[in-house]
């Protein structure tokens, strides 16, 4: 009997940190709760999902995709007439979770899949966020042939080849302060929690110091300046006329503004991506994928 009762309490031992980690509660912090799709995404059928396969964790992700040809406008703006097309997810309302002021963490896995083709010179975000009244994203994450990571005044950080990206899923955390004075770090990028950028002074526009700007989180696909793919793969219509567009940052120039209405011997290439777990809360415990799996915290769905 003596024998019978250690054995148990050695099971026991073994399993209760385990029934420990299933009863950790769920964090109610998913954004999914404050993100509506942008208005300016295209408007087919295929645009966004939510998929039982793949996932990171849990039952379901989200699927955003975008072909040749896909573009939206909006009242302000029109991005078929703009060299652009995209579907995001967007926060709302603004500054649900993106706070002037504070330091904000956002917590999420991506998969790209490894037939995924680079825009070349072209820019595909997969990440941003925006203040209203700046049209340069105040960070925002680029995958082309040279990956980096973006922010509102040019600087950049390189996050590593387009081929280390591809192919699995991959946590992403990402730490942004929205203030202007007496931090010791304005941003972070980890990547399967290993630190890739980092930035200790502050990104904020000099313009917003004494303002509380409207920011807003958006992410899925967001291709820009894509007749640049098609002139370099194809061939440059007789009839197109090139485009220049001025923001904070300089000038940006492509072969056409409206490179849907054209034959350029090409098409740009689908863009199939996913996210899961998606997460935005004041502390990196609280977002980060690895180590909420770890604590057994359970999924976002």
């Amino acid at each position: 009997m003596k024998y019978f009762s250690i054995v148990l309490l050695a099971v026991a031992s073994l399993i209760a940190p385990n029934l420990l980690q299933a009863k950790e509660r769920p964090l109610r912090n998913s954004v999914l709760r404050n993100v509506k799709i942008e208005d300016l995404s295209h408007r087919q059928r295929y645009r966004h999902a939510m998929v039982s396969q793949p996932t990171r964790r849990g039952e379901r992700a989200q699927r955003f995709e975008i072909r040749h040809g896909d573009c939206g406008r909006s009242s302000g703006w029109n991005d078929c007439s703009t060299d652009r097309g995209r579907v995001e997810m967007k926060e709302r309302p603004k500054n649900a979770f993106s706070k002037p002021g504070q330091g904000v963490w956002y917590g999420y896995s991506i998969l790209i899949p490894n037939d995924f083709v680079s825009l070349g010179r072209a820019n595909t975000l997969l990440g941003q966020v925006k203040a209203e009244g700046w049209s340069m994203p105040m960070w925002h994450i680029t995958y082309n042939d040279s990956p980096y990571l973006q922010w509102a005044d040019g600087q950049k950080c390189r996050i590593g080849s387009m081929a280390s990206w591809k192919g699995r899923w991959i946590d992403v955390t990402i730490y942004a302060h929205y203030g202007h004075q007496g931090q010791a770090r304005y941003f972070q990028l980890f990547k399967d929690g290993k630190l890739i950028c980092q930035r200790k002074t502050p990104f904020m526009p000099a313009e917003f110091r004494n303002k509380r700007p409207k920011l807003g989180l958006k992410y899925g696909i967001y291709n820009s300046f894509v007749s640049r793919y098609l002139a370099q793969k194809g061939r440059t219509p007789a009839a197109a006329r090139a485009f220049a567009q001025s923001h904070e940052d300089g000038t940006s120039r492509s072969p056409s503004p409206t490179p849907f209405e054209y034959d350029w011997g090409v098409a740009l290439p689908t863009h199939v991506i996913y996210y899961d777990e998606f997460r935005a809360g004041a502390r990196r415990e609280d977002v980060d994928v690895k180590l909420l799996e770890a604590r057994g915290v359970p999924p976002v769905n």
